[in-house]
This record gives C-alpha cells, structure tokens and sequence, in this order.
C-alpha cells in the first residue's frame, strides 16, 4: 500500500515529504539538546561555578529556541504541501479516471463510494503523507539518539527503560486485525449510509408525492442508526486498545524509576544522573507513545486505499488512441449480442444500418433497447459480441475522443451545470468565442430570451439549470449541439413536457440542427417521425420491423399496434 501510495506523490511531493521528515527530525533533536544543556548548567551550578561564567550556555539555548521554531514551522508547511499533494493528485486520476467507465459503473452504491473517496478517504490518505510519514522518521531517530545516550551512562537502566516498548508494539501488532475488521466494518455502514442518502435526495419529488409512505425514511433511519453503534464501536475498541498501549509504556516508565532508586540506593548510580534519566526518558517514550495516532491513521488508511484502489485500477473502456480515423458516417449495427448485468434484458445477433445524412428514427415500448442502442453507438457500454462501426470502421478501433467529436447528443433531460448561460453552452466546444455561442444561441431560438435577463449571458442558472423553465433548459441543450457542429445527432424526442410556445420554437431548432446530418431520433411520439428516412422497431432488444411509415402501417404489424395505440382512441 505505502509504496503504490508513494506513487502518487509528484516529485515536489516527494520533496516536500523528505524536507519534513528531517526538519521534525531536527526539531526533536533540538529539544534534546536544549534539555542535555540544562543539566550541564546543571552540574556546573553544583560543582560551583558562577552564573556569569555560563552565559554561553543560555545563548545557545536561546539559538536552539530559535532554530526549533523554524524547523518546526518548515517541517509544518511541508507536511501539509505534501499532504495537499497526494490529494490533489487522487482527485485529479479520479476525474480522468470515472469519464472513462461504462455507465453499468454508476450504480448508487458506486457513486456513494465516490462521494465517500473524495471527502473522507483523500483526508486519510493526506494524513498518512502529511503526519504520520513525515514524523516517523523523525521519531525513530529520536528514540534511537536518546536511548544511546542514556545508556553511555548507564546501559542497564537503559535497557529497563526499552524493554516495555516491543511489549506494548507486539500488543499493538496483535490487536491490529480486530481493529481493521471493527474499522471495515464502520467504513461499510457509513458507505450504505451515504449510497442510501445519494438515492433519497434523488428520490425526493416523488417521496414528498407519496408522503404517506416511510419505507425508505424508515431504511435510511435504520442506515445511519447502524453508521452510529458501528461508529461508537470503533470509537471503544481504539479507546481501550490504545490505553492499554499507554499503560505498557507507563508501566516501562515506572520500572525505570523503581530501577533507577534502587541503584542509587546501592551507590550504584548518583542522584544526578538519576534525574537526568527520569527526565530525558520521558524524550524517549514520546515517539513511541505518538505510534498511537499513526496506528489509526494507519488503519484508516488501509481501508481507504482499498476503495481508492478500486476506482484508480479499476477495469475502463479500452481506447485507441492512435486508432483509425472513420472515412465518413455510415453507421452499421452487426450481429450485435449485448445484455445488461442483473438485468433480463439482452441483444442477440442484432444487425441494421444507418445511412450517413439521413434521418433514423428508433421505435418501441419503454425497456425495448431505443436508449441501449444509442449508449452502445457512444460507447458508454461495448457490445459483448459482434461489432459497430462508423465508416466501415470498428468504433473500438477509432480513438474515443474522436468517436465523441462526431456524435452530438440532445436528450429529454437536459443535463446543465451551476454556472453562466455562456459556460454551459460553451460545454458543446471548449474555448468556443463569445460570438460563436451567441450564433449558436440564436440558432437554438434561445438568444432573444438570454438577452431579456439582467445579465443576459452571463445569468447563473443554478444546480442543473433549476432556474429555467424546462423548454429553456432544452433549448440551451440544442444551442450545445450547433455550437458542436458534429456530423452525427443522437435526439431524444424532447418536445413531450414543455408548453405549445417552447415546442414550437423546439421544434423549428430541431429542424435546422438535423440539416445535413446523421441523425438517430430516440421517438416517442410516432406522429413527430412519419417523415424519417428509416423507422426502426425494436421489442424487448430484437429489431421486429424496419422501413419508413407508410410502409410500416401497410405490414399492420407490431408498429401500426403501437401508432392505434397511442391515436385511435
């Protein structure tokens, strides 16, 4: 784990590691230093000498108040530089990383484990870098300089004085698999809590229109009361776990002194040296005794980096970078075996074309594979068997950058940002101009309503768009689309929930998006495709009829039941 840790740091990361590390090592020398000095003035106060003759001693105390200040302050800035470092560094391979899954990856159980990385497990992971990597060190070498000081004076009660440590580090060593068991099993609960949580919020519009239902208040309150006990748990098991730790090393403590006394009685060791020992020990215990706090930072470290590791070294689409670019945009589905995991759901053997700058409309029930067969085109899944292709070519073989650049996609729920108007157009070409997103804006029928607000353009429009109107939203999804200019358009019929004013203007957009392009019209509405080059009717994944409309009505087959259906009342 430490060393795949390691990794992620960048090298002014590493750098900054390594600085802190020597300047808390420098640090607790320091004070070791400042303590020998007061004993020698110590001695020499004893064997007579006068104050006047030991002001040198008190210049290079106050020298060493100094310089501790310092390496406590540079050490302190580097640990959290480094610590800012590996999180930064997570954050930014998990944004490149999640636009990389399938979207079977995005579960509700997947994106509170997400949530979960991102707040609590990147602050594990910066306090491993930042405090307990940057102290150990400083630490070991610290017990190490004082236990052979102490024991040039005396070896055996230095000897009584360590022998506690290993006993109370095996006993750590020993409880430390209950500890991560307990730990996992806190983590877990506070992971269900917050899948649950992800879903309620959701879930909202529709809990408050069934209020007299508390299934899911009932599942989410019984959630965060198991989050509660295994929390207090933890909090019981490292509470007695670490007192007993503290205990051993006392009881080290008390030996040393009971040790120490009966030396002196004997005449064996002088009262001095004695004081010095009861004291300078104390400098001796204290790294061991912070073992404590980079035990648990240890411990909830090992349970992050398994979560982490799951997102960073997980399984994504494969991409070509340097594959082959399509030589236009005939799109042909072939023998094509797709089916969702724990889903009834599957494509076997599917096979149709899609003729480049004509129009194809996708037809069936909800659940009949419409919405499948545009996420297979984008790649959002890859087929099991068979293959797509797009100029003849296989699209796992065409770079995924370019495969997206083709493909413009306007969907019934619109998806827009907590930013301007102009941003969340500007989504559709990144470091498109300010008059480009205004043409395209224009193209959209969107621009004479953005130019009625106060701050025309520049109008935040709040999480996903909550202060437009739906037509608005769906009208600055179509502006997104022109400002793309791509040569295939993936539509889903969109004109279903908004007022006769914003369809109209709707549909005119549509209509001059569509111009010249390949077009797929995910259709719900069959009387808005009865011009489309090419009707495709699916049902439970198979592909029953194709053909234009009139074609279809005259088989009088599964299409012409769905069109009485949904008009001869």
């Amino acid at each position: 784990m430490f060393r795949e840790m390691l990794k992620l740091l960048t090298k002014t990361g590493k750098r900054d590691l390594i600085i802190s590390s020597v300047f808390f090592a420098l640090y607790g020398l320091s004070s070791i230093a400042m303590i020998v000095i007061v004993f020698s003035i110590l001695f020499q106060i004893f064997d007579g000498t006068s104050i006047k003759n030991l002001y040198k001693y008190f210049i290079v105390i106050g020298l060493l108040v100094v310089f501790k200040g310092i390496c406590n302050m540079v050490a302190d800035m580097k640990k959290h530089s480094a610590g800012f470092d590996i999180v930064q560094q997570i954050r930014e391979r998990m944004i490149i990383k999640l636009k990389k899954f399938s979207l079977g990856f995005y579960t509700n159980e997947r994106l509170g484990e997400i949530n979960t990385i991102l707040h609590k497990d990147v602050d594990n992971m910066s306090l491993v870098v930042g405090h307990m990597w940057s102290r150990m060190f400083g630490d070991f070498l610290i017990g190490a300089v004082v236990f052979v000081g102490l024991a040039s004076i005396d070896l055996k009660l230095s000897i009584i004085m360590a022998v506690s440590v290993p006993i109370a580090l095996i006993f750590l060593y020993l409880t430390i698999k209950q500890s991560e068991k307990i730990e996992n099993q806190n983590n877990s609960a506070l992971l269900d809590m917050v899948s649950l949580f992800v879903e309620y919020v959701r879930g909202i519009p529709v809990l408050k229109s069934f209020s007299n239902n508390k299934s899911l208040d009932n599942e989410l309150m019984n959630k965060t009361k198991k989050f509660g006990e295994t929390s207090k748990a933890a909090s019981r098991f490292k509470a007695k776990q670490l007192s007993i730790f503290d205990f051993l090393l006392d009881i080290g403590y008390l030996v040393l002194l009971i040790a120490g006394a009966i030396l002196v009685t004997k005449g064996s060791l002088d009262v001095l040296h004695f004081i010095i020992f009861a004291v300078i020990s104390k400098e001796f215990y204290k790294p061991f005794a912070s073992m404590e706090q980079h035990y648990m930072y240890y411990v909830s470290a090992i349970d992050s980096y398994e979560r982490l590791s799951r997102i960073l070294y997980a399984d994504v689409i494969p991409d070509k970078v340097n594959g082959i670019v399509p030589k236009d945009n005939d799109i042909a589905f072939e023998n094509i075996d797709f089916s969702y995991e724990k889903d009834e759901f599957k494509m076997e053997k599917l096979s149709f074309s899609i003729a480049e700058k004509r129009v194809t409309a996708l037809v069936g029930e909800s659940g009949s594979g419409k919405t499948t067969i545009t996420n297979l085109l984008l790649r959002f899944y890859d087929v099991h068997k068979g293959k797509i292709t797009l100029g003849g070519t296989d699209i796992r073989d065409i770079p995924y950058d370019e495969l997206l650049d083709r493909i413009s996609i306007v969907m019934q729920n619109v998806q827009l940002f907590d930013n301007t108007i102009e941003e969340n157009i500007r989504v559709g070409k990144k470091g498109a101009t300010k008059e480009e997103i205004i043409k395209a804006a224009k193209k959209a029928r969107i621009h004479d309503f953005i130019m009625s607000l106060p701050k025309g353009y520049k109008t935040d429009i709040g999480e996903n768009g909550g202060l437009l109107s739906g037509g608005q939203r769906q009208r600055i999804s179509i502006a997104r689309a022109f400002l793309k200019d791509a040569p295939i358009l993936i539509l889903d019929e969109m004109t279903s929930n908004v007022d006769p004013v914003n369809e109209s203007l709707i549909q005119d957009a549509i209509t001059e998006l569509a111009k010249n392009r390949t077009v797929l019209v995910v259709a719900h509405h069959l009387k808005t495709i009865q011009k489309a080059d090419q009707i495709l009717v699916f049902q439970k994944g198979n592909l029953l009829e194709k053909g234009k409309h009139g074609e279809l009505l005259e088989k009088d087959g599964y299409y012409t039941k769905l069109w009485k259906a949904q008009y001869e009342v």
